[in-house]
């Protein structure tokens, strides 16, 4: 094994440069563009509401994503809604329009708006979720992230995000505990 290592990395390196050379320049942005379009169809089939009303971002130039992730955004009035799907997981950002390097997951923003702990947020595990939980906000959040609000919502994201790193760092050190013990 330690003659046929040297072997397989000589090997790799010349099919990925034939791969970089034929194929990666036009295969791989058709294959973002696909993927891209797959997850379209679904926010369509799934949050119909966000898409009659909102506008879609269309990328100037497909930026290719690792792995199978896909991803599309949406402007609704004040919030950009980005999905991003990939690797069997579903994420949902948010952003104000007005600030855009700002983005929350929506389980931090859904528990801003409703006063919760995070803790008491249910897991959003596909569209049709993310759907049920959005209809029935989507003026509050309009509303959350508009220039006159979202300053003051901006604080209630901050505590909310201390309480999930406080959370993020015992599951650390419970899972370190077991691996370990």
């Amino acid at each position: 094994m330690e003659v046929a290592w040297p072997l397989f990395a000589v090997l790799g390196f010349i099919l990925k440069g034939i791969h970089q050379t034929l194929f990666a320049w036009w295969l791989d942005p058709w294959l973002q563009r696909r993927a891209n379009q797959s997850l379209w169809d679904d926010v369509q089939a799934n949050l119909y509401f966000l898409y009659t009303k909102g506008q879609p971002i269309e990328e100037k130039r497909t930026q290719v994503l690792p792995f199978d992730y896909a991803s599309v955004c949406i402007i609704l009035g004040n919030v950009r809604f980005c999905f991003t799907r990939g690797r069997g997981e579903l994420n949902v950002s948010l952003r104000p329009r007005h600030a855009p390097d700002d983005s929350y997951e929506l389980a931090v923003v859904i528990a801003a708006l409703d006063s919760k702990d995070i803790t008491e947020v249910m897991q959003l595990r596909d569209l049709a979720d993310v759907g049920d939980v959005l209809r029935a906000r989507l003026d509050d959040l309009n509303d959350a992230f508009s220039e006159s609000q979202y300053p003051e919502f901006k604080s209630k994201f901050s505590r909310i995000q201390e309480n999930v790193r406080v959370l993020t760092r015992q599951a650390e050190w419970e899972l370190n505990k077991r691996l370990h013990h």
